[in-house]
């Protein structure tokens, strides 16, 4: 065997071991590469679930703040309510005509003693 033949015998030995190591090493990136591509969607759809659900929360908060607001002012309204109704409904001529009759006994009073 010649030298060259040697050389040619070495380079085809050194391809079939390299070859299906380079195959198996690309094989395994591509799959690497995949499942990066499939973790980026799931970033993404996990992102754009969370947006989702943040709008949501803010919108149900606000329409809380509004159901508050009103029944605050339900509150209110019924609050002065119950406040109207512990004073005295009198039309204004019974009570000048109360206010007359005090004067009144308080002259008799005063008149007496």
């Amino acid at each position: 065997m010649d030298v060259q033949e040697t050389i040619e015998s070495l380079r085809k030995l050194i391809e079939g071991a390299i070859a299906p190591s380079i195959r198996d090493i690309q094989g395994r990136l591509d799959s690497l590469d995949k499942n990066v591509q499939e973790i980026r969607e799931e970033i993404r759809d996990g992102n754009a679930r969370h947006e989702r659900l943040e709008m949501r929360m803010d919108n149900g908060l606000t329409d809380l703040r509004g159901e508050i607001r009103g029944l605050n002012a339900r509150f209110d309204t019924l609050m002065t309510a119950i406040l109207g109704m512990r004073q005295p409904i009198y039309p204004d001529s019974v009570l000048s005509r109360l206010e007359q009759l005090e004067k009144s006994v308080q002259e008799v009073i005063r008149s007496i003693g």
